[in-house]
């Protein structure tokens, strides 16, 4: 998952909440000081009792737990666009020391895994890659043909991030593992292999790949 994806995942995440207010994506508003356009990442606007309160909503797509430094970034942007409301939505966390800071200045601090973000973005998800952790397994790859009166079928996917393939042979009932680049044979003989283009199979019976 690249940031930018992150990003768009957050902004899912609250316009699934019924009756949150409006949610904009990638906004720009004018410091309040200097007129600058500052970019928002979520930017969500609630109206009550006649005002408009607006909620700014930084993704933090960081490998690490996000710091003291990042939540004081944040609480600085909130200011300098007049926001209401600051909220960070971290992959990964916060250390004790952001959290106590993100408390005293009245910041949320919210929780949203990578896993979860490809929830709400990959319709196809089917797991989290086991090769590289940093994305998931699309199952966006079936198929059957019908080899001497039998029918043979399978189910598959590769990670959008390194490629690593995933296949569920129904025949044998394998499940394989397939490096990008490499081949592997199932339990009842065919062979597999994962390309660029795809995840291919010669059958046992049969001389011809079939994506």
């Amino acid at each position: 998952m690249k940031w930018q994806e992150y990003q768009e995942a957050v902004a899912l995440f609250y316009e699934q909440l019924d009756s949150f207010g409006k949610v904009h994506r990638n906004v720009t508003i004018p410091d309040k000081v200097t007129g600058q356009r500052r970019q928002i990442d979520v930017l969500v606007e609630i109206e009550a009792y006649g005002h408009t309160i607006q909620i700014v909503v930084d993704a933090k797509f960081h490998a690490e737990k996000i710091d003291v430094k990042t939540v004081e970034e944040v609480i600085a942007l909130a200011n300098a666009v007049n926001a209401s409301q600051a909220v960070i939505v971290a992959a990964n966390g916060w250390t004790e020391p952001a959290a106590k800071k993100a408390e005293f200045a009245n910041l949320t601090l919210r929780l949203l895994p990578l896993e979860d973000a490809l929830d709400l973005l990959v319709p196809d998800k089917w797991a989290m890659c086991p090769n590289c952790h940093q994305d998931c397994i699309v199952l966006d790859m079936d198929g059957a043909v019908v080899i001497d009166g039998l029918i043979n079928w399978w189910i598959a996917g590769k990670c959008r991030e390194c490629k690593f393939g995933f296949i569920w042979c129904q025949e044998c009932g394998d499940n394989l593992a397939l490096p990008f680049n490499e081949e592997v044979t199932c339990y009842c003989g065919h062979l597999w292999c994962s390309k660029e283009e795809g995840l291919f199979v010669k059958f046992s019976r049969n001389e011809d790949l079939e994506e």
